[in-house]
């Protein structure tokens, strides 16, 4: 007896449907975590740029920027930064900070970058990417990058 089928089964269907699912659950989950990746690279990137400025003008005026506010670049980095580079991105914003320590000498202070978000899994890749050797300060959805430290130590 020869048998003409045409087609798949509802067996053959739903099984293929759900190995589909798993792979493509498992594709949006690799993509997300290389997402995150990105971006928290993104940020180191944006530290390094901010510190290159930050220097730029240390050694041409002996002295450091003010601090503007959150998402605000100071006045003095703006032509030492590069062009359209904005402290105010999609998933994260900038703050450029210069505050004394508390207890310490009048000429002791700390100059360095803030990073700000609302995503803790992006905040955990941004420490990771930064690793244990990188100067930081982290607390809640915040991350400070030091650019000079409390000793004043470039």
């Amino acid at each position: 007896m020869k048998m003409n089928r045409r087609g798949f089964s509802m067996i053959e269907l739903l099984v293929a449907f759900i190995v589909f699912s798993i792979l493509a659950s498992l594709a949006i989950l690799r993509y997300i975590d290389l997402k995150r990746t990105a971006m928290a690279a993104g940020v180191a990137s944006d530290f390094n740029t901010v510190k290159i400025a930050t220097y730029s003008y240390w050694s041409e005026s002996l002295g450091w920027p003010n601090e503007v506010g959150p998402g605000v670049p100071p006045a003095e980095l703006v032509t030492l930064l590069p062009t359209n580079f904005t402290f105010v991105k999609p998933t994260y914003t900038l703050d450029y900070e210069y505050f004394p320590v508390p207890g310490s000498g009048p000429n002791t202070f700390i100059v360095g970058v803030t990073v700000t978000s609302t995503d803790p899994k992006f905040m955990t890749k941004l420490e990771q990417i930064l690793g244990r050797t990188t100067p930081y300060m982290a607390v809640g959805g915040a991350l400070t990058y030091i650019i000079v430290g409390s000793d004043g130590a470039i």
